[in-house]
């Protein structure tokens, strides 16, 4: 069922290992033959109509190749795309989208289309040069190289509104607590009522302050996302005072774009400062029946090199299943990744060079949900909470003890509602907001390992509707 004269369906074909693989879910007003390869032809070599211009060539070497078709009705359905890497030019990553996520968007026939997830062959890996600190430089910031205890961290609350002082006086509090990072929100930079700079030098005071207190190293995650130029300022201004040790860059990675991204991630480098990266707006493209999953994004700001990037909770306020969140989570720091269909999730191994990520588990946190949040994370992760520190009966500060008891119970092996027998401000915040029972989450992750393949049976026969 050629397209524009030309046929792109081959399922004998098997990519290499210089191939990108493209996971997609399609459904239109044609048979889903004829959509993938509508799709296949716009995404690569073809077009509405045969070409005189078109040669053995380019046939040969730059078309796609859709290998495999999972359809579910005669409309709509599965599919896998295999691109050759000379397909795509170097380190241009706008080319890229155009070509893989552009414009086969806009394709009449189609009544939904969601990219799933992309696999990208470790020879265009290696033009990227990954995080510069990671996982392990961030522990190694912080300290926690031996202990290996999870993070824990806040974000000021109310969003905007407070002074320089009256924001670092709150960040002063979380820290006297025990937490390790305090952050900006994602929608607060330069407004006048807290200057950028203004609020820097006031968090920096609170930080040394509050770590001749607690004798940790604190950390301050300040966010400079803006147009280019200012975004270089700010770097500038932050290397000068020298805060390497204390700052963590933060950027709303999905707003400003990957091109964006890329630009201001090689001055971080170059300066030697670690990133934090907020997904802010990532859903709008991502929850309807025309999207692109984040795990897309999520391995290109991998590749690019943000240090620690938000992926979500499985347990709190934001969309995302635990078991969702939980392949968000290797995405961000596992060398190997196994393919599983039923999240629509495909297998890569990430170059050597590329360190992994530390995942940010932030969004609608308190102190009763850290079991369950390390029986889905894992110890490599970073705990936020916002409301639930500074809406603990207490105030700020035994908000912020509850968290750390909390994570202290886990590195004791003690469920949090015993170690609250002891512990005043955990069991208050339990009094507050509850507890979120960690068996819920080993449940889910058993069900997963055990069921794998009736739930990948169940996908292929529900279509998008039954995927986790």
């Amino acid at each position: 069922m050629a397209y524009g004269g030309y046929g792109y369906i081959d399922k004998k074909y098997v990519p290499d290992e210089n191939d990108f693989v493209v996971l997609m879910w399609a459904g239109g007003s044609e048979p889903i033959e004829k959509i993938a390869e509508a799709i296949a032809a716009e995404s690569s070599v073809g077009s509405w109509t045969k070409l005189k211009t078109m040669n053995d060539f380019v046939w040969k070497n730059y078309r796609a190749r859709v290998f495999w078709i999972g359809a579910v009705g005669k409309n709509s359905g599965f599919m896998k795309i295999a691109y050759p890497i000379e397909h795509f030019d170097a380190k241009n990553i706008s080319q890229f989208q155009a070509s893989v996520l552009g414009n086969i968007f806009g394709l009449k026939e189609l009544k939904e289309l969601y990219a799933f997830d992309i696999s990208f062959p470790k020879r265009y890996q290696k033009q990227f040069s990954g995080p510069h600190a990671g996982l392990e430089g961030i522990r190694k910031l912080v300290g926690t190289e031996r202990s290996r205890r999870p993070h824990v961290g806040t974000i000021v609350k109310p969003k905007v509104g407070l002074t320089p002082k009256e924001w670092a006086n709150v960040a002063y509090e979380a820290y006297a607590g025990g937490l390790d990072l305090v952050k900006d929100d994602e929608n607060l930079v330069d407004q006048d009522f807290c200057r950028w700079k203004d609020r820097l030098h006031e968090v920096v005071k609170a930080i040394e302050k509050a770590g001749g207190e607690t004798g940790q190293n604190h950390l301050y995650s300040s966010n400079i996302s803006d147009r280019h130029s200012r975004m270089v300022e700010r770097v500038d201004y932050l290397n000068g005072m020298g805060l390497q040790k204390n700052i963590v860059v933060m950027l709303d990675v999905y707003i400003m774009g990957l091109n964006g991204l890329q630009e201001i991630l090689d001055i971080t480098k170059k300066y030697g400062f670690a990133t934090h990266g907020h997904r802010a707006g990532f859903a709008a493209a991502n929850r309807g029946d025309f999207g692109i999953n984040f795990q897309i994004y999520e391995r290109f700001y991998r590749l690019l090199g943000v240090d620690q990037l938000h992926i979500g909770t499985g347990v709190g306020k934001m969309e995302g299943s635990p078991l969702v969140i939980k392949r968000l989570h290797d995405i961000a720091d596992q060398r190997r990744l196994e393919e599983k269909f039923y999240f629509g999730s495909l297998g890569m191994e990430f170059a050597d060079s590329i360190k992994p990520m530390l995942s940010i588990a932030s969004g609608g946190v308190d102190a009763g949900m850290i079991d369950a949040l390390v029986a889905l994370h894992g110890r490599d992760t970073n705990i936020q909470a916002g409301a639930g520190v500074h809406g603990h009966p207490g105030g700020t500060r035994k908000g912020a003890l509850s968290l750390r008891q909390a994570i202290d119970a886990v590195m004791e092996g003690i469920p949090a509602r015993e170690y609250a027998k002891t512990h005043r401000e955990l069991a208050e915040a339990l009094k507050q907001w509850g507890y979120f029972n960690p068996a819920v989450i080993t449940e889910a992750l058993e069900s997963e390992r055990k069921n794998a393949k009736g739930l990948a049976a169940a996908a292929l026969k529900k279509g998008r509707a039954g995927m986790l």
